[in-house]
């Protein structure tokens, strides 16, 4: 009796098939005895793709915690107050008009701690809002839309003061003002990110790809809104002003979640501004 020779591409396929089989039993016996490996794989590879968790809906809520008010966690110091009767952050001039020429609806902070670095917060939120608030109701040549809001947030020692404001004169477009300031009230100074970073133990690295991937990210899609004939503003991705060193728009709210505001109204007629949290 003649033996059947089967073709080497027949012998190869079916060795792959044992091959696949014994991979297959091995993989099933594995993950029998260790049920949480599964597990483990898909959240290193949810760090890849998040490196920073954050809750999204706070940069979709961020419009909504401007309820003029201070949010008070702190249970140990106290800084030296100018006005003891006050709190640390009140609103020291408020303005609601309207007619032919305005709408103004202002309510602008003071912080009421007794300290230079403070007293130069102080003035430059007067320079920027409160001057722009009397010019506008001293008589502006445009028709002008003005409107100031914050919330104040102490909680670890740190106080944050977040001032949001929309501008409109004339035919210029509208512009979105974002301005933050941090402040320890128990080593009486200034804080920075990094100081920011370090309290949440937050890696230099990892807050530096988080920032860079989502402005990429919003880059992408002014382009794609650009292309479609509209207009849309576009991000220098060049700019130092999106590294580590150079942020200094940010605040750490009463949960601590920490904000980084790239606030384009500052310097530029535009209401677009990028938000990131961490």
């Amino acid at each position: 009796m003649n033996k059947v020779k089967l073709p080497k591409s027949q012998i190869f396929c079916f060795i792959l098939i044992i091959v696949i089989c014994i991979i297959a039993i091995i993989e099933a016996v594995y993950y029998t005895i260790n049920p949480n490996a599964l597990e483990v794989g898909d959240t290193s590879e949810n760090i890849v793709n998040e490196p920073v968790i954050a809750d999204t809906s706070l940069v979709d809520n961020f419009d909504n915690i401007f309820l003029n008010t201070l949010k008070n966690n702190n249970t140990s110091d106290n800084a030296e107050k100018l006005y003891s009767d006050r709190d640390y952050v009140y609103t020291s001039y408020e303005k609601k008009e309207t007619n032919s020429s305005y709408d103004i609806d202002v309510k602008i902070p003071r912080i009421n701690i007794n300290s230079e670095e403070v007293k130069s917060y102080n003035e430059q939120i007067e320079q920027i809002f409160q001057a722009k608030a009397e010019s506008i109701l001293n008589g502006s040549s445009n028709k002008s839309i003005f409107s100031v809001e914050y919330e104040a947030f102490l909680n670890n020692n740190i106080l944050s003061v977040v001032i949001r404001s929309t501008i409109k004169e004339g035919n210029d477009p509208q512009r979105l003002i974002l301005q933050a300031y941090c402040y320890n009230i128990k080593d009486m100074k200034k804080v920075s990110f990094t100081d920011l970073m370090q309290l949440k133990n937050l890696d230099a690295v990892t807050v530096q790809d988080k920032i860079k991937r989502q402005i990429q990210g919003k880059q992408d899609e002014a382009k794609a809104i650009q292309q479609l004939g509209y207009s849309a503003y576009i991000r220098d991705l060049r700019s130092d002003m999106y590294d580590i060193e150079n942020i200094s728009n940010f605040f750490i709210d009463d949960n601590n979640n920490i904000y980084v505001m790239f606030a384009y109204g500052n310097t530029k007629n535009t209401d677009v501004a990028d938000i990131i949290t961490f």
